[in-house]
């Protein structure tokens, strides 16, 4: 009779896995007498710390959400944002990504923002009063040193196409078109080209410039609008679901695609006094 081994059979070496990548999420705190609740914070802070690797999203993601929610004040974001990224921030490990969230309550829809400008931001008075003149951000962002306009370096049209997919399984990146808009209950996202004029434009601006002083060509920083969802906890949880299906997507985005180059420049010196008029935020849709 054969001898039978005792032993387990030879199993086959694991695949690698992807590598964790880790994403710093920041909300913001009340701002208006009509909004006490800013649904931003209402969604940062109930982000899971980990979304494990899946068969469709293999790349396990760690989110770090800042502790508290942002003031809403220029002094606060001018102060935090050198502190809050790398290197400085001493949050281990690194965080790969930082996603910023902000109320729009003039909007039904949330809107991943493309980019924001530099100037702008004396028009509407934050918290404290207090507002940030083009003086002051000639003194912290010198149109010498910094352009206009700073966009973020993911690809966001690839981008909004799987974060659409994510919220719908039933649509593929090679379905999916840029122009659909939802009309059957699912979320509604969107791509917009500025964040406008507040203090989301603000800490925006603020986060790509602390990119852009250290590596022009890569911001890893990326801006969601989302609007006021504080009227219902179902609401909340959907806009908790967005945020996810976005974090999942910029993730596999950088992975996939990479980073690209979202700077316009200011390619001669002395255009720069005539470019002064196209170098302020648009109006920000909380008060449009």
């Amino acid at each position: 009779m054969p001898r039978t081994s005792t032993y387990a059979a030879r199993q086959p070496p694991a695949e690698k896995s992807e590598d964790p990548v880790t994403v710093l999420v920041t909300g913001f705190g009340p701002f208006l007498a009509k909004y006490p609740r800013n649904s931003s914070w209402d969604i940062a802070s109930t982000l899971p710390a980990l979304l494990p690797a899946t068969k469709d999203n293999p790349t396990p993601i760690h989110i770090h959400v800042y502790h508290e929610p942002i003031r809403v004040a220029y002094d606060t974001v001018t102060s935090l944002v050198p502190t809050l990224l790398p290197p400085n921030n001493p949050m281990y490990p690194s965080p790969d990504i930082i996603l910023h969230i902000g109320l729009a309550a003039g909007r039904e829809f949330f809107t991943l923002e493309k980019g924001a400008h530099g100037r702008g931001y004396d028009k509407i008075p934050d918290v404290d009063g207090g507002r940030f003149t083009d003086k002051a951000a000639e003194k912290l962002f010198p149109r010498s040193e910094f352009p206009p306009v700073l966009k973020t370096s993911f690809d966001v049209d690839d981008v909004l196409v799987r974060w659409r997919a994510n919220l719908d399984p039933n649509i593929t990146a090679q379905t999916s078109s840029l122009e659909r808009r939802v009309s059957d209950g699912r979320p509604d996202v969107r791509l917009s080209p500025d964040a406008g004029n507040f203090m989301c434009g603000f800490i925006y601006w603020n986060s790509l410039a602390h990119y852009f002083s250290i590596k022009e060509d890569e911001r890893p920083v990326v801006f969601l609008h989302v609007p006021d969802l504080s009227y219902s906890q179902e609401a909340l949880d959907q806009g908790r679901e967005v945020a996810v299906a976005l974090i999942k997507a910029l993730v596999e985005s950088k992975r996939r695609v990479g980073v690209v180059d979202g700077v316009e420049r200011v390619v001669r010196k002395e255009s720069i006094d005539a470019m002064v008029a196209d170098d302020r935020a648009g109006t920000d849709v909380n008060f449009a």
